[in-house]
């Protein structure tokens, strides 16, 4: 894998425009999160992604990239997509859309995904990282542990806020990857990357918890 060197940062502040866009597939799912009215109150634009021109981007403080989207059409706007973050701005890439393959020096791994851990009494093995960071001011324990499709791992210096902890060769747990992460050092502005799905189990009106995390991810990037 490819080192990423750490981005030094300067007074380098996203062009003040309209506030947010969340890019969208147009699928069922995708669709009823976008008529939810704690989603509307906070006043994003929804863009179609089959519909996205150069620039579209360009005037937003803060893009959210939907989950479940259809991975050609992800690639043909990866470069508009990390240009947000390269302008200062802010990025977030939830799961299932291959961030992996667009995102600067990130790396995935598959993981079987439990979806009734909570009923076989089973550890999901979930866990929470980086307490003091001001997510965890908009986050909860609840909103963030239902279940994942997989981890990124990448070299540079980003502040792990979810992780998988899985038990090493020896037995000892380690923190084998992560399914959210913040990442202020490749770019000038802000990722936010996830591999947990929440438009899709909202919108299908399927795991609360997926539910907590998407209105508490809104009041997060809504309010830093």
């Amino acid at each position: 894998m490819t080192t990423i060197e750490p981005f030094t940062r300067t007074d380098v502040a996203p062009k003040r425009g309209r506030r947010l866009a969340i890019v969208h597939g147009g699928s069922y799912f995708h669709l009823q999160t976008m008529k939810d009215p704690a989603v509307l109150a906070h006043q994003p634009d929804f863009l179609y992604l089959p519909d996205l021109a150069p620039g579209d981007l360009d005037s937003y403080d803060t893009v959210i990239v939907g989950d479940r989207l259809h991975s050609e059409l992800v690639a043909r706007n990866a470069a508009q997509f990390r240009s947000v973050a390269e302008r200062g701005a802010t990025l977030v890439a939830l799961g299932e859309s291959g961030a992996h393959t667009w995102l600067p020096g990130v790396a995935w791994e598959p993981r079987p995904t439990n979806f009734w851990w909570w009923l076989s009494n089973e550890d999901p093995l979930i866990r929470t990282r980086s307490q003091d960071h001001e997510s965890w001011q908009y986050l909860t324990t609840k909103s963030v542990i239902w279940h994942h499709h997989g981890i990124f791992n990448t070299e540079a210096d980003v502040v792990p806020l979810l992780v998988s902890e899985e038990p090493g060769s020896d037995g000892v747990p380690h923190d084998a990857g992560m399914m959210l992460y913040e990442d202020t050092v490749t770019t000038p502005g802000r990722i936010i990357a996830t591999t947990l799905d929440p438009m899709y189990h909202h919108g299908s009106n399927f795991m609360p918890g997926a539910t907590k995390f998407l209105y508490a991810l809104l009041r997060w990037v809504d309010n830093t």
